[in-house]
């Protein structure tokens, strides 16, 4: 079981839709010799929602459902497991459910306020309620903690996402340019990047961005965009204008 758990996190850190599905299959059957083992509910709740993510999985009710409940066992069976906590705040999200994902993610800061992760996914959920003064901070600081490690590109996001609310479009657009860069995989990055392209009236590369998205993911759709792929910003100026922009950049209608 250890093996298979450990397998299934290399593949997850490769971050890629390949390499998902197959953290997930992995996990899946880590679980399955020990179906009571925290460790891979954690793991496999995590390959799930990060799979939505990325589309490598498709948005089904079932995955987020499933993935909520494995990452609530996680945590009751290890109640002082930051990772856990952070794993259970994503699952929130990708459930649309942005005030208890920021429990979740806080209760993971005051158990380890060295985590990078935890700090980075506050960064994100701040900047989606429209606290943007505390999300700049809280990216900023997980940036800082993560020293450059492999998922340092969707701290950078959360900082876009943070920056992109606060109307400061030019430095949003510097951080999504550099997210997309860095993981050209992550469609949400390069949503960021047409959003605040187009925000900055730079009409060619919004329109290079939402190419790019859907070359990758071609079901894409004002319609199913966000929420759906993306979750949405809380306030709903902040909602509309994204959407606004991702439609002056190109993406289709639903």
């Amino acid at each position: 079981m250890r093996r298979l758990v450990n397998e299934a996190l290399m593949k997850y850190f490769e971050m890629t839709r390949d390499s998902l599905l197959e953290s997930k299959e992995l996990a899946a059957k880590a679980l399955s010799i020990a179906p009571e083992n925290a460790r891979a509910k954690r793991t496999l709740s995590i390959a799930t929602t990060m799979g939505l993510a990325f589309g490598a999985l498709p948005g089904k009710r079932e995955h987020v459902n499933k993935a909520i409940r494995l990452a609530e066992d996680s945590v009751r069976a290890v109640p002082d497991d930051e990772i856990a906590r952070c794993i259970l705040s994503f699952a929130y999200l990708c459930d649309g459910r942005v005030d208890e994902a920021i429990v979740e993610c806080r209760h993971a800061v005051s158990l380890n306020p060295s985590y990078p992760s935890g700090h980075g996914d506050l960064g994100e959920l701040y900047g989606l309620r429209g606290q943007v003064s505390e999300a700049l901070r809280e990216a900023n600081e997980a940036i800082r903690l993560g020293a450059h490690d492999v998922i340092d590109f969707w701290r950078h996001h959360g900082l876009a996402v943070a920056l992109f609310a606060g109307g400061d479009d030019r430095r949003a657009l510097e951080v999504a340019r550099r997210v997309v860069r860095t993981k050209p995989g992550f469609v949400r990055g390069a949503l960021y990047w047409a959003a605040a392209a187009s925000a900055t009236g730079n009409n060619e590369e919004a329109s290079r961005a939402i190419h790019h998205c859907l070359s990758q993911l071609p079901h894409l759709n004002l319609g199913n965009v966000c929420p759906g792929f993306l979750p949405r910003y809380v306030k709903e100026d902040h909602h509309a204008r994204f959407l606004e922009m991702l439609s002056r950049a190109g993406l289709p209608n639903s």
